[in-house]
């Protein structure tokens, strides 16, 4: 069984690499995105809080797509029941796939995120910390992502607009992210176990829901 379980992260693993190169075409996007931001706003003094405002909903808009992209690769009708077919329970592959995705996102955006910030005329001195609360909000946004995408690529197109139930998911992730930037540079405070007990929340039902939406609406 453990022999079995070190190979699907193997496999896993190897998706993951594959999705690299989409990763980066939507990181570079995010790249033209913040130099048309920065310029259209260039004559603007604004506060960081609306910068990071700009970064984190084109993450959430990058972590929908690269989500939702996987997961229509990933879990095509034959592989969908190929994983049902396995020894271990889907909600665990559904658990290691966003895990995977999760580390893909973060390991690429800390590479771009010294340009991103550059960019965005933000202080590389809030670079450590800007990553962090990335890092943790993240978590959360890969998982409830998950069942926007387990419904999206669905076969029952009726149902398809329910993902949209999802979207309000996001909201106490922004409004978080928003009241850290108040803190002065980004000190680590309470604050931050909000995005720990948020991830601990959907990880108790995103997998189950994510699962039950793959093997109900996809077939």
């Amino acid at each position: 069984m453990i022999k079995n379980f070190l190979k699907l992260i193997k496999n896993e693993f190897t998706l993951m690499l594959r999705g690299s190169v989409f990763t980066i075409v939507l990181y570079s996007l995010l790249l033209i995105a913040a130099s048309i931001f920065s310029l259209a706003l260039r004559h603007v003094s604004f506060d960081i809080e609306i910068a990071i405002a700009f970064l984190w909903v084109i993450i959430f808009f990058i972590s929908l797509i690269k989500v939702e992209k996987v997961y229509a690769t990933d879990f095509s009708e034959p592989k969908l029941q190929q994983y049902i077919l396995s020894p271990f329970a889907l909600e665990i592959v559904v658990f290691l796939k966003n895990i995977m995705i999760y580390f893909n996102l973060l390991f690429l955006f800390i590479i771009f995120s010294p340009i991103i910030l550059i960019i965005l005329g933000i202080q590389l001195s809030y670079l450590l910390p800007i990553n962090i609360l990335l890092a943790l909000s993240l978590l959360s946004i890969i998982f409830i992502s998950s069942m926007t995408a387990s419904i999206t690529i669905s076969k029952n197109n009726k149902l398809s607009i329910t993902s949209v139930l999802t979207l309000p998911l996001f909201i106490p992730i922004l409004i978080f992210s928003m009241a850290l930037t108040d803190v002065v540079d980004f000190q680590l405070n309470k604050m931050y176990l909000f995005f720990v007990a948020y991830f601990l929340l959907n990880l108790a039902f995103s997998p189950l829901l994510t699962s039950f939406a793959l093997k109900k609406l996809s077939v």
